[in-house]
């Protein structure tokens, strides 16, 4: 049994179990802050209306793309924006949104976009982030009541609400009746990623139908959570293994002593200093003495980085739940690398692609005409963004594309219109800048 299983069966185990379905939400009851009543039957009354998920914004591109429809029926759709549309706020990559839209010419233009908010469904009450907040601090007896992150295991691991364990809908669908014992008062709490996130939702009616009669779901998620001024922590796995800087912000004699391994010394009085030091797409887990973690995970989070989480319960945490310290040389300055994500080409691939022409793949620049005007790769396809699903039958099906923009942003928004459409591809995640002469760099 792996590690992930095993600590999944002892929380289990020790908290009394659960179980949560990941199916289709049957909305019965409506939001108390959201209005989705009036916005579900706003969008029945206009046809030009897109639902999902947001996958991709991109601001040089005007374009926004957003998956409609589930598995293997969902499609990627492109729409514009401009600067007459409402609701921009809303276009958040990962969130679900409701996007009315008009049709000028060839472009489906977005008019109005709104979060798609989660309902709880029948026999499922509502617990706010205050709510909880105090039932964890009041430190219940294991078994008064379960914390269930239902969102992918991934997300877990960068930051879960303390003492929350993971089953991700995708699980429960095929495991969950395993994972059940018999105590059907065992009260269960689900949530997710905030209030359009419909995974706690659908676990908690499974968890109704399975006869649990004391079930509640935090709508406003872990960023209501964060919002009421409180710390996600990370899962031990990737404190030891992620691709993350762990900081230390104790003093290096208490370094010295005894810490988990691959921690960065930066002490607490010493850490503004080091702000030039974070590189800002890093995620970040931190551990201190009593308080000091909180008040150096806030003062990094304000820094603009991707994630920021402590280590669960701090050393003493840590140790306790049987892991080893190291009292090798403490390390103290920052030499953080980012692995490659899914479906990325490196920097030095794709140059080396560029330089040789390399006969299996060819360059995709996705910028708008007036950037690629200023020059562009050698031999590279220009298509924008935003006219890309219009021409996909102008690609080669028979080689890997390469795609840059500026950035990387509608590089990835790319990479998703081109799977979808059984084009293998790549993208890069790095700027790049032409000059007039036709020069490409790649940082």
């Amino acid at each position: 049994m792996n590690a992930r299983k095993q600590l999944k069966k002892m929380a289990i185990l020790t908290m009394f179990g659960l179980v949560i379905h990941g199916g289709m939400i049957c909305p019965k009851q409506a939001h108390a802050e959201g209005g989705s009543e009036q916005t579900q039957a706003a969008v029945a009354k206009d046809a030009n209306v897109y639902q999902g998920k947001i996958t991709g914004v991109s601001k040089k591109a005007k374009s926004i793309t957003i998956s409609v429809g589930k598995g293997d029926q969902a499609k990627m759709i492109m729409v514009k924006y401009d600067d007459a549309t409402k609701g921009m706020e809303h276009a958040k990559d990962g969130e679900a949104a409701i996007i009315t839209f008009e049709v000028r010419g060839k472009d489906s233009v977005a008019t109005d976009i709104k979060p798609k908010l989660a309902t709880l469904p029948a026999g499922v009450k509502e617990i706010q982030p205050e709510e909880l907040i105090t039932l964890i601090d009041s430190a219940p007896k294991p078994g008064n009541f379960v914390l269930v992150d239902s969102r992918p295991a991934k997300r877990y691991d960068d930051g879960h609400i303390p003492g929350a364990i993971s089953i991700p809908s995708d699980d429960i669908t095929t495991k969950g009746a395993a994972l059940l014992l018999p105590e059907k008062n065992t009260p269960l709490i689900f949530y997710c990623g905030g209030i359009t996130c419909g995974l706690s939702p659908a676990s908690a009616e499974a968890a109704v139908k399975m006869g649990y009669t004391d079930v509640k779901v935090m709508l406003k998620g872990a960023p209501g959570w964060k919002k009421a001024g409180k710390m996600l922590v990370a899962s031990d796995s990737f404190v030891e293994k992620g691709n993350i800087i762990l900081v230390d912000v104790r003093s290096e004699e208490e370094a010295k002593s005894g810490h988990i391994e691959r921690a960065v010394n930066i002490p607490l009085d010493t850490l503004s200093d080091a702000e030039g030091d974070f590189p800002v797409k890093a995620p970040v887990v931190v551990y201190g003495n009593g308080g000091d973690a909180d008040k150096a995970a806030a003062m990094i989070s304000k820094w603009g980085l991707k994630t920021v989480a402590l280590v669960e319960g701090g050393l003493a945490g840590y140790t306790a739940r049987g892991h080893q310290l190291s009292t090798a040389p403490v390390e103290t300055e920052i030499n953080w690398v980012r692995q490659l994500g899914k479906g990325e080409v490196s920097a030095d691939e794709f140059l080396t692609a560029v330089k040789e022409k390399s006969a299996g793949s060819v360059i995709l620049d996705v910028r708008t005409k007036d950037e690629t005007a200023e020059g562009t790769f050698d031999q590279a396809l220009t298509i924008p963004l935003d006219t890309l699903e219009s021409r996909i039958s102008e690609l080669p099906k028979d080689k890997e594309l390469l795609i840059h923009c500026s950035t990387g942003a509608r590089a990835e928004m790319a990479h998703q219109i081109l799977n979808k459409n059984g084009l293998k591809s790549r993208f890069l995640v790095a700027d790049v800048a032409c000059t007039a002469t036709g020069k490409c760099s790649v940082e």
